[in-house]
């Protein structure tokens, strides 16, 4: 290839740019849109239920064998369960982000199939699931009806028949919940009086059930072997019962007198709800609630479309009196803040080329870097999505940072074009190719060097990699497109569309910008001058820089994330443990009614007898209340909101009120803020774990650094304790199963079998009716069969005593656990929370208990740390090239030096705007060390060409300062220029940009009012260095 091959071939370059256009298009197109990349860990859940079972009989029959076997899953970091009174029984394994969740879900699954053997027979059977925890919560859907007719029970179930699984098989669509279930069960509502009356037992009524409900194959006639029979003929039979009438006809015995005792005559048969332990609805009315989740990436927007769009298909076949809402969607946070990030997009856009025009002053000249800019950011979208990234808040912040540097290729290539074209008054097509003969390396080396700052970062483990390789590969990419467009477009555009200066006055406007510009570099070379005079005040201010990172970098406050307004947030009502859940809906619907009233609040999703700490519990209710779109809400600060309702809430002298903001990033944590895990490790009781948990409660409310504290570990509740007479149940011939089966089908539900209904299976439960299981007499009415057929009251073979136990148990990796959550008070960071908690955990609780980190904050544990990492491998790539570049070791050693100086305006950028030291900042660093070693690179390369014509080290570099402050002055301008939208960000994500516009902005204000007297006196300081080394070596 020709040495001007592109201005030889201006077509080809032409072409060039238009397929770098075509491609970015496709990607726009195609690239799906998230608020995050995929950087949640995979999660895989596990559920079981052992009906009538207390929390601690769970944790010991069914968490310990469980966790046994998951424990040292390949990839694993932690695991949690929660054991709970009503049987049930949840575990969650987290695992390491490079997992593979599918081969994790097939390793849990083989590890929960050898756990089964040593499981209840009766948890095996009502199943064990295991399944991929999708974390994307996408939007909430309710089904309801202004006609009491419909009642919750229809319908949950009529959703369910009718709409679930329609939204199941729409594409992107991870998993769709029924929240408070209302699931239809054949419940057998049985009247122990009666039972004891006719001899019969709940196993006979067991045994009944499953000998007539059962499907089986009655085989074939004319099977062969045959002779003679030219058909064959399936004998049917019916197999499984499906209605109401049907079960009451099943035969329990025949009578002495030749009549048939049936169902009908000992229990009240009817098809209801499978469970009453939770109650869902929305806006104080009943509805069924769905939660739908989005596969990992997925498009949010055409998910979240394509589920509107069947929602309006399948209502259109609803009965009168039934409608929909979608009261929570995900994807109208999404669009706001993506449409926030574009809106500054073209502001920044706009802002840059305002810069460009007062550069070069000439509209020609301003054109070639308007059409060069988008033709670099369009195309990284091609290259983005090849690399299978999403179009998400960090890309795209990418993308407005790179206008910045993307726009000095183009501004580079039109400047020593119009330099030389004027100062010579040789024609445009000349001058581009004398320009272009020395350019083409000075371009790509400038790219090599910002590659060189990003491209290692984004070799980070874990979550703090997987954030920095969206946001540094954005960058890179354009960078290298916008070099390629520097180098075959630019140089075209420069020989059609520039014209040598005329002997016309320039505008006053102009010549006022010139003469401010001449001024500044008169004073800079003057600055560099007296730096020059006296190094040793130069290294004092240097050394004192380097002491200010060091102690900002350990004095600011810290965190993962800044918290951002999502548009809704989540109270829990905690009634005293043992509530029944009619006291629980009493307060649930005073709570509705004054949420309902607040003018800032659009809707508001109920869950009574749940809760976002414990699981389901009768005594708790989860509010979800969502609020008004942003432009609609009188008071803007969601904080203010949520302070007005825990005020209200709290003069109930029924409940607690505790407030919980959604995870910062969805499915990393229950919600915001962090979460510490206490541990009874050792010989630690349940009993000490709850003292050391209240201990801390009570230490930590007295300190200023927190705000809504709570604990997962519930207080003891009310329980009665049935003790057997092991010794009398054997002597009279009965099985102690016999016993607790009696007990637990009477007071708890029994599962039997299923039945077919609707096409679906349903299951099959008895239970005593409501007055036969209220209080403790009730057990008295409970008999059993012993020896010889008698008919024992259960009361006879034990004793029963009140006493105390949890309500529900929680485990962390296989530990009983507390968990401590909670989120910073005003004017502190959630890292700063954490540290004062760790504090009292190391000063006061006991030896046997242990401390882990669950959720964002133990990213934030295990991920802090990194800042100097991240810098210091951008140092040393940035190093290495230059240092190839150069054939130089020392040379890069002043662009080194002079970076720490961006640095004291980035940190003191956000302690004066009393921002945090996160990972938006740490990426806003790694930014600015590209942008100032490139600028710094200017000056050197300069100096040094002058050193090697002949020149003293002195007058290299202030020659090369002078000659390239208005390109560095004006390129810095347009980037600033086009930080000020994050600077002032506001609205939804306006915290994720505020965080990395500022950090940027001080950094690059101080780098060119100081950091470039530094440049010019390091490059002299180790050059003269470099000398006395030689003359010593020499000597």
């Amino acid at each position: 290839m020709k040495k001007n091959f592109f201005l030889d071939h201006p077509v080809f370059s032409i072409v060039v740019s238009i397929i770098i256009v075509i491609v970015g298009g496709i990607g726009l197109a195609l690239l799906p849109v998230d608020q995050y990349p995929q950087i949640v860990p995979p999660v895989v859940k596990i559920a079981a239920s052992y009906p009538g079972a207390d929390a601690t009989t769970v944790t010991q029959a069914v968490a310990t064998p469980i966790e046994q076997e998951l424990n040292g899953t390949p990839g694993m970091i932690y695991m949690s369960s929660t054991s709970s009174n009503s049987g049930g029984f949840v575990a969650r394994v987290t695992f390491d982000i490079d997992t593979d969740p599918e081969l994790a879900a097939v390793d849990i699954q083989n590890r929960i199939k050898k756990a089964e053997s040593r499981l209840p027979a009766e948890v095996v059977q009502n199943g064990i699931s295991v399944e991929k925890e999708t974390a994307t919560r996408l939007m909430t859907i309710t089904v309801q009806s202004s006609d009491s007719k419909f009642d919750e029970i229809y319908l949950s179930n009529y959703a369910t028949l009718n709409v679930v699984d329609i939204l199941r098989r729409i594409p992107g669509v991870g998993s769709v919940s029924s929240v408070g279930s209302r699931y239809y069960a054949m419940q057998l509502w049985v009247d122990p009086a009666k039972l004891a009356d006719l001899g019969v037992t709940v196993k006979d009524l067991q045994n009944a059930l499953k000998d007539q409900n059962r499907e089986s194959a009655a085989g074939v006639l004319g099977q062969a072997p045959n002779e003679g029979i030219d058909r064959t003929l399936p004998i049917v039979a019916r197999g499984r019962l499906s209605s109401v009438k049907e079960f009451e006809d099943i035969v329990i015995r025949a009578q002495p007198d030749g009549s048939l005792l049936r169902m009908k005559d000992v229990a009240r048969v009817s098809l209801e709800a499978s469970s009453y332990s939770t109650e869902s609805g929305i806006n104080q009315g009943e509805a069924a609630v769905l939660n739908i989740t989005m596969l990992p990436g997925a498009n949010a927007m055409d998910v979240a479309q394509r589920v509107k769009e069947a929602m309006v298909e399948i209502s259109a076949n609803f009965p009168e009196g039934i409608t929909y809402d979608i009261p929570f969607d995900m994807t109208t946070y999404i669009s706001e803040s993506i449409h926030h990030v574009y809106r500054t997009f073209f502001e920044a856009l706009l802002l840059v080329i305002l810069v460009v025009f007062l550069s070069l002053q000439n509209w020609r000249a301003t054109l070639i870097p308007i059409i060069a800019v988008p033709i670099s950011l369009i195309g990284t979208f091609g290259v983005m999505l090849i690399f299978g990234f999403s179009l998400n808040m960090l890309t795209l912040l990418g993308l407005i940072l790179a206008i910045g540097i993307v726009v000095d290729d183009a501004i580079v290539v039109v400047e020593n074009v119009d330099r030389i074209m004027n100062k010579e008054r040789i024609p445009a097509p000349e001058a581009t190719r004398k320009a272009m003969a020395n350019l083409g390396s000075a371009l790509i080396a400038m790219s090599l060097v910002l590659c060189a700052v990003f491209v290692p970062v984004s070799f980070l483990p874990g979550i703090t990699g997987q954030l920095y390789r969206q946001f540094t590969i954005t960058i890179a990419v354009s960078v290298i497109i916008s070099t390629i467009v520097a180098l075959t477009l630019s140089p075209v555009m420069c020989a059609k569309l520039l014209r040598p200066e005329g002997l016309k006055k320039k505008a006053k406007f102009f010549r006022y910008i010139d003469l401010w510009l001449s001024k500044g570099n008169k004073y800079y070379g003057g600055r560099i001058r007296k730096a020059l005079d006296k190094p040793r005040r130069m290294y004092v201010l240097f050394g004192l820089a380097l002491v200010f990172i060091w102690m900002m970098n350990r004095l600011l406050p810290t965190s993962f994330m800044s918290p951002e307004d999502q548009g809704y947030f989540t109270v829990e009502l905690e009634l005293p443990e043992g509530a029944t859940i009619e006291r629980t809906r009493e307060v649930t619907d005073r709570a509705m009614a004054f949420l309902m009233a607040d003018p800032d609040v659009e809707h508001v999703l109920n869950v009574t007898g749940s809760s976002p700490r414990v699981g389901t519990n009768q005594a708790h209710t989860t509010l979800t209340v969502i609020m008004k779109p942003w432009e609609e809400r009188e008071e803007h600060d969601i904080n203010k909101v949520r302070r007005r309702i825990i005020d209200e809430f709290s003069t109930y002298a029924e409940s607690d009120v505790h407030v919980f903001s959604p995870p910062i990033i969805p499915g990393l944590g229950s919600s915001g803020g962090f979460e510490m895990v206490l541990e009874a490790r050792g010989e630690t009781t349940y009993a000490e774990l709850q003292a050391a948990t209240d201990s801390l409660m009570t230490l930590a409310s007295r300190m200023p650094e927190f705000a809504d504290l709570s604990a997962s570990l519930q207080s003891d509740i009310p329980q009665l304790y049935f003790d057997v007479d092991r010794d009398k149940a054997q002597m009279q011939g009965i099985p102690l199963s016999d016993i607790f089966s009696t007990m637990k089908a009477f007071t708890g539900s029994i599962y039997v079998n299923d039945f077919n209904m609707f096409n679906r299976i349903y299951r099959v439960y008895i239970q005593a009716e409501a007055p036969y299981r209220e209080n403790r007499n009730n057990l008295n009415l409970f008999f059993v069969r012993g020896a010889g057929d008698a008919m024992i009251p259960v009361t006879s073979l034990g004793v029963t005593k009140y006493t105390t136990g949890p309500g529900t148990i929680q485990r962390f990796n296989m530990f009983n656990s507390a968990t401590i959550s909670g989120e910073a008070a005003s004017g502190y960071s959630t890292g700063q929370a954490m540290d004062a908690l760790q504090e009292l955990v190391d000063k006061y609780m006991p030896d046997g208990v242990g401390v882990e980190w669950s959720g964002l904050s133990y990213q934030q544990k295990h991920e802090s740390g990194n800042t100097g990492l991240v810098l210091g491998l951008a140092f040393v790539f940035v190093f290495l090239v230059l240092a190839a570049l150069y054939e130089s070791w020392t040379v890069p050693i002043a662009v080194i030096l002079s970076l720490p100086i961006a640095g004291v305006g980035a940190y003191l950028g956000i302690w004066i705007c009393g921002l945090e030291n996160n990972i938006y900042f740490q990426i806003g660093l790694v930014m600015l060390v590209g942008l100032v070693a490139k600028n710094a690179i200017l000056i050197v390369e300069f100096a040094k060409e002058g050193v090697e014509s002949g020149e003293d080290a002195v007058t290299a570099a202030l020659h090369a300062a002078r000659l390239r402050f208005r390109p560095i002055v004006m390129t810095s301008l347009a980037f600033m220029l086009g930080l000020l939208p994050l600077l002032f960000a506001t609205g939804p994500g306006s915290a994720a940009r505020r965080d990395i516009g500022t950090g940027v902005f001080f950094g690059m204000l101080v780098a060119i009012t100081v950091g470039i007297v530094f440049v010019p006196f390091f490059f002299v300081m180790v050059d003269r260095a470099k000398h006395k080394f030689s003359k010593k070596k020499q000597s």
